[in-house]
């Protein structure tokens, strides 16, 4: 398994929290080592239009999209999961992978009023009602995750299979194909964060 170093500042507590429940674990930019993996993790912290600079500046972004289609097992965290959209509308607008047919948004821009932004602290996530019994999201059941973040999907996103509420009901979890993408972070969500990780990769497996 292979977590993709994009420069982000939570990516040694990625790192850790996958140690935990795998033993098979490298961080690597390299295009080879990312295209030879069994499964990728693409986290991410911080803004949108950074983020994807960032991919852009290592050559990655193509190598992501062709794995993501190819059907590869790809977890993608915060602005990870971000990037799977056609779009961000942070500081003016940013081309995503355009694997979602969605653009990510401000929270206030999603119908936030009152609440504060960033959306910081421990939330619940709603899942789809026929989710399989062995989805890795299905750990999360009556358990809180950790949020950070001011941007998001809307909850009518095209692939969304988690929800979460924050004042209005946002889009916490996307699949396309064995793409999973997760707007909480796991590896700053305690026990609930590494049951869901240790599901996830033993997900990959079959």
């Amino acid at each position: 398994m292979v977590v993709i170093d994009t420069g982000a500042g939570n990516i040694p507590s990625v790192v850790n929290a996958l140690r935990h429940v795998c033993d098979d674990v490298s961080l690597s930019s390299e295009v080879n080592r990312i295209n030879s993996a069994d499964a990728v993790v693409l986290p991410g912290v911080g803004s949108f239009p950074k983020f994807m600079k960032n991919l852009a500046a290592l050559k990655l972004t193509d190598a992501i999209i062709e794995n993501i289609r190819g059907g590869k097992h790809i977890l993608g965290i915060c602005v990870g999961m971000q990037a799977l959209a056609k779009a961000s509308s942070e500081f003016g607008g940013t081309h995503g992978f355009g694997v979602i047919d969605s653009v990510v948004k401000n929270l206030y821009e999603l119908g936030v009023k009152t609440s504060r932004i960033p959306h910081v602290g421990w939330s619940g996530v709603q899942l789809d009602p026929l989710s399989e019994p062995n989805d890795p999201l299905m750990t999360l059941n009556e358990r809180d995750v950790y949020f950070m973040h001011s941007f998001g999907f809307d909850s009518q996103t095209v692939g969304a299979v988690g929800w979460t509420d924050y004042e209005i009901k946002f889009c916490s979890a996307v699949r396309i194909q064995n793409t999973l993408g997760v707007q909480f972070h796991p590896e700053k969500s305690h026990a609930a964060g590494l049951d869901f990780l240790a599901s996830w990769v033993e997900s990959t497996k079959r």
